[in-house]
């Protein structure tokens, strides 16, 4: 019954294969973000980017889209420019409500490359690294959700609105004090981007 079961199971995998259709694309992103959390009073908003490789294996009206991205979050106002670069990668699932419009959503998983934070003092800036080996405070993991809506605009090209809401802190200030409380202090993101499937 086993054997049965397996080789059912098996010829379904094959089939959906044969019907699936993979695609290949570059997506790019403007990124409106700040940080949440209970750290967090304060935090302005800022513009920055995000940039990659995506691909989508669609079957009928469903279909699993990761990317793999390179993205630069910041928050700015008058005092302070809080920078941080990361290595994106959500993987979202994707689905047709019409023809041309489209929801998603998946979890995302984040490398953090850096992240530094630069104060005007009046008499010039000082810039804090939190990567540095001095502090060396920043989380390298990440991982959040991420969600959106999308509209193909012609065949090949898709433009969509996402939110992205990280559930872990950038900032871990026990690395520096172990006996320090734990920092809530959370990525959160709204992206306006577009893809191109080239393949």
């Amino acid at each position: 019954m086993k054997k049965i079961l397996l080789l059912v199971a098996v010829m379904l995998l094959a089939a959906s294969s044969a019907f699936a259709q993979f695609s290949l694309g570059g997506h790019a992103a403007a990124n409106f973000s700040t940080m949440w959390g209970d750290d967090t009073k304060d935090v302005p908003w800022g513009i920055g980017f995000n940039a990659g490789v995506a691909t989508k294996i669609s079957l009928g009206l469903f279909a699993v889209a990761p990317e793999v991205d390179v993205g630069l979050r910041r928050q700015s106002d008058d005092e302070e420019t809080w920078s941080t670069w990361a290595i994106e990668i959500p993987i979202l699932a994707r689905i047709n409500v019409l023809p041309i419009l489209f929801i998603e959503a998946g979890p995302q998983i984040a490398f953090l490359l850096s992240s530094e934070d630069e104060v005007d003092m009046g008499m010039g800036s000082v810039t804090f690294d939190y990567g540095d080996d001095k502090i060396d405070a920043l989380n390298t993991f990440e991982f959040g959700v991420a969600a959106g809506i999308g509209v193909t605009v012609i065949p090949n090209l898709d433009v969509n609105f996402r939110s992205v809401i990280g559930f872990t802190s950038v900032i871990d200030s026990k690395k520096v004090e172990p006996e320090a409380d734990d920092r809530s202090i959370k990525n959160l993101q709204f992206q306006v981007g577009a893809t191109y499937w080239f393949m």
